[in-house]
């Protein structure tokens, strides 16, 4: 095999650095777009009063003014009841919808680090409302209590159109089993500790990225340079196709013959002993 000269082998480890830290853009933005693409829609920010986010202007003053006092007595408990009203939600289907609130409850940190948490979401232009409980509250406030509540307090108004009587019935109802909860549990008074933002990956990926290029070039050269330097001292072996070929010099002997000796005895007598000769 025929080796590289080092001059050769540095220029192509120079060149395989560079063209790899040129590709190392593309890779970021063809792995950073699809992320983004795939990334759930715009959460809105939080209103000034936290506790409702009236963007379809349903609510009354009567009604903001109970949710505000609801949530007062329920802050020694770290519980927060959220109403979040809108023409459409951004999303459509029960799952999806689900997945977007539970982001805007992480977004809006509602319910603290132990999640104790009530988001109900009032889509107008479909007919359609969706409550979702944080993970603190997940043993009281099941699918079937939330199934419930909204079929016994929001239902018959929402149908009517009576968004803000609706809304009203629900925060109460909420607001008293959210007391119970609290009651059952035994819960002391804590103060709520806003949860922490989950980055969204994109930066790390730049940093993987960037580490695995230079691990590749790493390799590459410790083995190149390893292998350039084993084949330089190891004691070659066999034949090498440029090596000189020895062969043994020609003779003129071909094969080698050999008579049986024939003992020839005399025929006279007396004549002393007898006498052999070879053939």
């Amino acid at each position: 095999m025929k080796l590289i000269p080092q001059k050769k082998f540095f220029r192509f480890i120079s060149l395989l650095f560079v063209t790899t830290l040129m590709l190392l853009p593309s890779l970021y933005c063809g792995v950073s777009i699809p992320a983004r693409a795939e990334a759930s829609p715009e959460v809105p920010e939080a209103s000034t009063d936290f506790y409702y986010n009236d963007q379809a202007n349903l609510l009354s003053e009567e009604t903001r003014a109970l949710i505000l006092t609801k949530n007062a007595a329920l802050a020694p408990h770290s519980i927060q009841l959220v109403v979040l009203t809108m023409d459409t939600l951004p999303v459509t289907g029960y799952t999806q919808r689900v997945e977007y609130l539970r982001s805007v409850m992480q977004s809006w940190q509602v319910g603290g680090a132990e999640g104790r948490g009530l988001l109900l979401a009032l889509s107008v232009s479909d007919g359609d409302y969706i409550a979702v409980a944080g993970e603190g509250l997940l043993s009281h406030f099941t699918t079937d209590l939330l199934k419930s509540l909204l079929d016994a307090q929001l239902e018959p108004d929402f149908s009517a159109g009576s968004y803000d009587a609706g809304v009203s019935k629900f925060i109460t109802e909420a607001a008293s089993q959210a007391e119970t909860f609290a009651v059952s549990s035994g819960s002391q008074p804590v103060s709520a500790k806003p949860a922490p933002k989950k980055d969204d990956g994109v930066p790390v990926l730049l940093w993987v990225a960037l580490g695995a290029g230079a691990v590749a070039v790493l390799c590459i050269a410790v083995f190149l340079l390893s292998g350039r330097q084993s084949r330089r001292y190891s004691p070659r072996r066999g034949v090498h196709r440029h090596a000189p070929l020895v062969t043994p010099p020609r003779t003129n002997v071909l094969r080698h013959e050999s008579h049986t000796p024939i003992i020839v005895k005399s025929a006279r007598r007396g004549d002393g002993p007898s006498r052999i000769r070879k053939l």
